[in-house]
């Protein structure tokens, strides 16, 4: 338990207490970097002197892994105090490392989200058989000794013509600070501000990159490359077998309700900002409630929905305020929270004293909303999407439908090339 708040929820989070399994808070159920860090965690800090001990053995670079100062968190090795001030001066503010900073915080988060501990030491997983942990060490170390690097600051030399940044395209001129990285080739820079992750677009933390086909990559999606991640538990899955949906993948045993951890193996599920739901957790969490009954509308129940409101898609519920005359495939008008038919109604009149504004109101043309239908093997995520067509001052409100999608099983043969 790192005891730290989260910098998302506030107040509403006591301290990060880690989950069983999913790397989160049970508390928030934020990921752990978006917790408040002062300090690397320590079993990071031996992750990454590791990590700086086997790239030192891989490369054919001297430099050592950088240093603190008394006025920064790190500092790329090998420079002199002007050339650190001209380095850092090209990053934005709060991705600068001062001591007890923003910049010092945000470090910490990227260490930990582009440096993940599970995706190279087995003690930092959870339940791998011995068969797994030999593939994880193997494919550890195969990363390292292939692709793993950091990055090089120094002064670009006022001898040469000058360098085409890897990233932007921009010239780098002599005399300016680059980035460069050896495995990407002789000569290949970055300016500094352009020394990114080509995947996510972040910046490499601590300069430390993983080179595959032309590109650089953090940590995380480097591997990602070339296994899939587990979106429960976040670690790279080595079983013969995954569960994929929606794009995303899960150990077989992972794939369950965000909430209540139920088994989703076969079962109809909502996915909601990435995380699946069962039928029941997502009714209880997120169902609608009907602005005319006052009931919820259940996953499976068709709703109307205008301005933030919703009503059961029933003649009973989507119905005239006053008259209670059925609006389902109508137009009407709405009116301080109310839906009405006609603007008679919606001023208290009898509707039988109609104007012509309400015979061409009621001539509008009516517009329908494609039928969709849920298909085995498609994805598509319920949330709600609603169709309303304005006819200003007056509103043709569509019906919609619950979508659910399909659990599909497949053997994962996701190997180094």
């Amino acid at each position: 338990c790192l005891c730290q708040p989260c910098t998302r929820c506030g107040d509403q989070c006591p301290g990060f207490r880690v989950h069983g399994w999913r790397k989160i808070c049970v508390h928030c159920k934020c990921a752990r970097e978006e917790h408040v860090v002062r300090s690397v965690p320590g079993q990071l800090e031996k992750m990454m002197t590791k990590l700086v001990s086997d790239f030192q053995r891989h490369s054919i670079s001297d430099d050592d892994s950088g240093c603190a100062s008394e006025e920064y968190a790190w500092v790329p090795p090998g420079l002199k105090p002007e050339q650190v001030y001209q380095y850092f001066s090209c990053l934005p503010e709060d991705r600068v490392p001062y001591v007890n900073s923003p910049g010092e915080r945000q470090r910490i988060k990227q260490l930990l989200h582009q440096l993940p501990a599970h995706d190279s030491e087995p003690q930092y997983c959870n339940s791998l058989d011995e068969e797994e942990k030999k593939e994880l060490r193997l494919f550890s170390q195969q990363r390292k000794r292939e692709n793993l690097g950091r990055g090089v600051v120094r002064l670009f030399p006022v001898t040469m013509t000058g360098a085409i940044c890897q990233q932007c395209g921009r010239q780098i001129c002599g005399g300016d600070i680059a980035v460069f990285a050896g495995r990407a080739g002789h000569g290949s820079c970055w300016h500094p501000q352009c020394f990114q992750c080509s995947s996510c677009s972040e910046l490499l933390v601590d300069l430390i990159y993983f080179h595959q086909d032309g590109q650089i990559y953090c940590g995380r999606h480097h591997a990602e490359r070339l296994k899939p991640r587990c979106q429960a538990c976040d670690e790279i899955i080595l079983a013969d077998q995954c569960t994929e949906a929606e794009g995303r993948y899960w150990h077989m045993k992972h794939f369950c309700c965000f909430e209540c951890e139920a088994s989703l193996g076969g079962r109809r599920y909502i996915m909601r900002e990435s995380r699946p739901y069962c039928c029941a957790c997502y009714e209880s969490l997120y169902a609608e409630y009907c602005d005319s009954c006052g009931e919820h509308i259940g996953i499976d129940q068709g709703q109307m929905t205008y301005e933030g409101q919703h009503w059961h898609a029933v003649e009973s519920c989507f119905c005239c305020a006053r008259c209670r005359l059925p609006l389902l495939g109508r137009p009407f008008l709405p009116r301080a929270g109310l839906i009405f038919c006609s603007r008679p109604c919606s001023l208290g009149e009898d509707p039988d004293n109609s104007d012509s504004c309400d015979s061409a109101l009621q001539s509008r043309r009516v517009a329908s909303a494609p039928e969709k239908h849920p298909s085995r093997g498609t994805s598509t995520d319920n949330d709600c999407r609603n169709w309303v067509e304005k006819t200003s001052p007056v509103l043709q409100g569509i019906r919609t439908h619950a979508h659910f999608t399909h659990v599909q099983f497949h053997n994962c043969n996701c190997n180094l090339p």
